[in-house]
């Protein structure tokens, strides 16, 4: 068996008709959904991009969720063991962070082809002073304004749908599987930065949402107190146009599997590392705390002559990947992995696999942040100092923290994650932080990295947070 996986950076997936949305055009997403399982209640579990896609390929949530830090060399990597079992494995990308300034995600390939360009990816250095249509003090920092720059300086000269990044990607996602559908096995990994910010779709596409918008708004990086109540909807609109132009090139590709002969021999998974605020809880972005919007992922799986058409509302998390795939094809899943193998809930011998999920960002040097435990009902958010708990199936939409009135689900919630910090190897700081409410390190400690005999213990350095978009990575 073959093996798809497409990773669609910041999709929602409310913002797919096949997760219930009624005013974004997603046919093809919606017609793959049919003849797929849709999982209903995926939640991201390490947060955002480079944590995320370290759970998806190493099986694990780390200690407790992994820091945004470059994939340890010669890791035994899904994509690597995939490899040493005969199968031919290609990365095909345009997220910049995958690769750039040596983060060491296409090393577990046998080849890879990254779409020069999106974000931060130093491209061009072409003398372009940006024409902003809208108040440059509406950006968020220094940071911001750069980094868009940058951007305008890549896509200089851009006039044509198909010049966009998410079209890019998909076409040469749908050209590779021509020249390599011979081989005997293949994993394909098709990662998307869209609809990741600055959702500049092409005029036709926004056109759908937001016909004759009026004045500018900025793309990304937007200071939210600045934005008007009407810009806010022109920015959902500009959301909505990306993902019905993935839509349409998502599209494309599943015409060439079937064109190619694949689709009766191949897994295609679609997924998503985490959502994006669009007015959600006073937010434009994705930060943390990470609430509904932020949180849920989307999760499809049509796997050949085994299941089809089947909803889930089982709580899935991102580390399951590496064992599912491995169990589909064969392979022995490695005693490291955290994750657990979606098949028995596939084939129908499980309705669960767990009883609750994990989602945020590592704890800091300097003070752990915002941990969301979601269970089948409720949702808690747990940090040193902060306690909400929403009940989803009453408020699905997070409005009212009712933890005073159920303070027993919320002390049953945070019993069982200070419990599984301790079963994930989380430092003893981070385990006593979330059970006291208190961060005893206190700001500017360094609990993470201690000498021992001149020498610094392998396992506590790779808790070293990345410093900075210009700052060195831990080695």
């Amino acid at each position: 068996m073959n093996f798809i996986v497409f990773m669609f950076d910041t999709m929602r997936p409310d913002h797919l008709g096949c997760y219930g949305n009624d005013w974004i055009k997603t046919p093809n997403f919606d017609r793959f959904a049919r003849e797929a399982t849709v999982f209903e209640r995926a939640y991201a579990a390490s947060f955002p991009t480079i944590p995320n896609r370290t759970d998806l390929f190493t099986g694990r949530y780390g200690e407790p969720l992994h820091p945004w830090v470059p994939l340890a060399a010669r890791q035994r990597t899904l994509p690597w063991i995939m490899g040493e079992n005969g199968y031919v494995t290609q990365l095909i990308n345009d997220t910049p962070h995958l690769i750039n300034r040596g983060t060491g995600f296409d090393s577990p390939f046998h080849a890879w082809r990254m779409i020069r360009g999106n974000e931060v990816d130093r491209y061009r250095t072409d003398c372009v002073k940006p024409e902003l249509d809208f108040d440059p003090g509406k950006m968020v920092g220094d940071m911001a304004e750069l980094s868009y720059s940058q951007y305008l300086r890549n896509t200089l000269g851009r006039r044509l749908e198909r010049e966009h990044f998410a079209p890019k990607v998909l076409q040469a996602a749908g050209d590779w599987l021509e020249q390599n559908y011979c081989h005997k096995e293949f994993f394909l990994w098709v990662d998307s930065f869209d609809p990741h910010e600055p959702w500049d779709p092409p005029k036709h596409y926004l056109d759908l949402y937001d016909p004759g918008f009026k004045g500018g708004v900025p793309p990304n990086f937007f200071n939210d107190p600045a934005i008007t109540p009407r810009e806010r909807k022109h920015l959902r609109a500009r959301y909505a146009a990306m993902i019905t132009m993935i839509d349409t090139w998502f599209g494309r590709v599943l015409e060439r599997i079937d064109t190619l002969g694949l689709a009766d021999n191949t897994a295609v998974i679609v997924t998503s590392d985490h959502g994006t605020g669009l007015a959600d809880h006073g937010r434009l972005s994705k930060s943390s705390p990470t609430y509904e919007e932020v949180a849920r992922i989307v999760w499809l799986m049509k796997i050949p002559k085994l299941v089809r058409s089947k909803r889930m509302r089982a709580l899935v998390q991102p580390p399951d990947l590496m064992p599912t795939v491995l169990d589909l094809a064969g392979v022995t899943v490695p005693d490291y992995v955290q994750g657990q193998s979606l098949v028995p809930l596939l084939k129908g011998s499980k309705t669960k696999l767990r009883d609750f999920a994990i989602t945020g960002p590592a704890p800091t040097i300097s003070a752990p942040v915002p941990i969301t435990v979601t269970n089948s009902r409720w949702s808690l958010l747990l940090a040193p100092g902060r306690k909400e708990l929403y009940d989803l199936k009453n408020d699905p939409g997070q409005k009212r923290n009712v933890i005073r009135s159920h303070p027993r689900v919320a002390q049953r919630l945070h019993a069982q994650m200070v419990k599984l910090l301790g079963n994930l190897d989380a430092p003893e700081w981070v385990v006593d932080a979330y059970r006291t409410g208190e961060n005893r390190n206190g700001p500017g400690a360094l609990p993470l990295v201690r000498a021992r005999k001149g020498k610094v213990k392998e396992k506590e350095m790779r808790r070293v947070v990345f410093t900075g978009w210009s700052g060195p990575y831990a080695k």
